[in-house]
């Protein structure tokens, strides 16, 4: 059997992050000075991916870009980070996605607007599906549910792993859930299925039958089901400048668990470890941590 070429490959979104850091949100119809502004690249599978090769995996992401400056930027940004970018598609003609931040200083939270420029077109078909299957894991955004959803199965039966990022109702969102392997969803995923806790979204999630449900619920920590019923895990504490990649980080630390063949409240930890410690800095990936920085962190939990 041949090896696997990749280690991960991240399968979603892609897009230029413009991050301002302001004292508090504007009031309508009024002007507020920015303290900081960035640009830095961004997307959920992209910086997991970023994440995961920063911890010694081989990573590659699959997507899309626009032919133009922001495009190649963001490119540019993962062959920096020692991700393979040769899956990410350059779309003819078209604007690459960008997402507006604003960070509130005292508190580092974050509230994003975003143009999803190149909706609808990251088709299954685009793709060579016997590259996308040389891996032992894929991580799922939820711009990439409809090829996820075509792909798990095929994964499933070469017993590659699938991660799927639960962040909002999608075409083709109840085949992803019925096809992962792992789901991991914000605090956000109980309206999106509807129902009025954490504990009854996770049943419905743990009904579509991964091996693991998982629900994130920031400064309050995370709760999953599995096989041995609920475990909830609590937040590592750091001096918060941005949380924007909290999430995407969580998601790389939760990966590399799963293919180190840790038990889930191991993976757990380790995952909260990450998606703290990338809040030190602006950006999504300007603090993403070691291993051992990571490591040590979650040793403590």
């Amino acid at each position: 059997m041949t090896a696997p070429k990749f280690d991960v490959i991240g399968i979603g979104c892609s897009c230029v992050d413009h991050i301002a850091v302001v004292k508090s949100l504007p009031r309508r119809d009024t002007k507020t000075p920015m303290l900081q502004y960035a640009a830095a690249a961004g997307g959920q599978s992209s910086t997991a991916a970023a994440a995961l090769s920063r911890l010694g995996l081989k990573c590659a992401c699959a997507g899309l870009v626009g032919d133009d400056p922001e495009g190649a930027f963001l490119k540019s940004c993962l062959r920096e980070e020692g991700v393979d970018d040769a899956m990410v598609l350059v779309e003819p003609g078209a604007r690459t996605p960008v997402a507006l931040i604003l960070v509130e200083e005292a508190a580092g939270t974050r509230t994003i607007t975003y143009l999803d420029s190149l909706r609808g077109r990251l088709r299954a078909e685009r793709f060579d599906f016997d590259l996308l299957l040389s891996t032992r894991c894929l991580l799922i955004d939820p711009y990439a549910t409809s090829l996820g959803a075509a792909l798990a199965p095929r994964a499933r039966k070469k017993g590659i792993v699938t991660i799927y990022d639960a962040e909002h109702a999608v075409d083709d969102f109840e085949k992803m859930l019925s096809a992962a392997d792992y789901v991991i969803g914000s605090e956000q995923v109980v309206e999106t299925l509807g129902e009025k806790n954490v504990e009854a979204a996770l049943r419905k999630l743990f009904s579509y039958r991964p091996r693991a449900a998982v629900i994130t619920l920031g400064d309050k920590g995370c709760v999953s089901l599995g096989p041995g019923g609920f475990l909830r895990r609590p937040a590592f504490r750091v001096r918060a400048v941005d949380t924007t990649a909290a999430g995407d980080a969580f998601h790389a630390g939760f990966a590399y668990g799963v293919l180190a063949g840790w038990e889930l409240s191991r993976a757990l930890d380790f995952a909260s470890a990450m998606g703290a410690l990338v809040c030190r800095g602006l950006g999504g990936r300007s603090a993403l941590p070691t291993l051992a920085e990571t490591m040590e962190l979650a040793e403590r939990g």
